[in-house]
């Protein structure tokens, strides 16, 4: 298992490093802080380990719109399906979709109160765009958009 690999892992399961990297997604840090973040909790990477494994994970989401189990084990080691109960008020209230918030940290734990659900895929000649219903099931957003959530 990979540092990266192994990182993952731990986020899944420690709180306050999640709560850490909550924090640096929501605004949008750079790899580095989160190289160093990692480096705190004693993992050593670099930068290229960790976009080698953000490149994949995008990868995955723009084939299937989502990372299932065998899929973050090839990208992070990971057991797939993590969700947490990630609502928080002051956070959640300021927005009316899909956040960093909503899935975590390369995607990869989900809000309990998140939901995607395959709603219609238009094949067209060479293209195939595939929208998504996404629901926060505390009431801040139910509408239709791509994978990630951009209308």
């Amino acid at each position: 298992m990979t540092q990266m690999q192994s990182f993952i892992e731990k986020v899944k399961n420690d709180k306050e490093l999640m709560t850490k990297l909550d924090a640096l997604g929501a605004n949008g840090a750079e790899a580095d802080k989160i190289i160093a973040l990692a480096a705190e909790y004693g993992f050593n990477m670099t930068e290229e380990d960790f976009r080698r494994v953000v490149e994949a994970a995008e990868a995955q989401h723009m084939k299937t719109g989502e990372l299932g189990e065998e899929d973050l084990d090839a990208v992070a080691g990971g057991n797939g399906g993590a969700t947490q109960n990630r609502w928080d008020p002051k956070v959640c209230n300021n927005y009316d979709r899909t956040h960093y918030y909503c899935v975590g940290f390369l995607a990869s734990c989900w809000c309990d109160h998140y939901e995607r659900k395959w709603y219609y895929t238009d094949k067209t000649g060479y293209t195939e765009y595939t929208t998504y219903r996404h629901i926060c099931h505390m009431g801040r957003f139910n509408y239709i958009a791509d994978h990630d959530g951009n209308i």
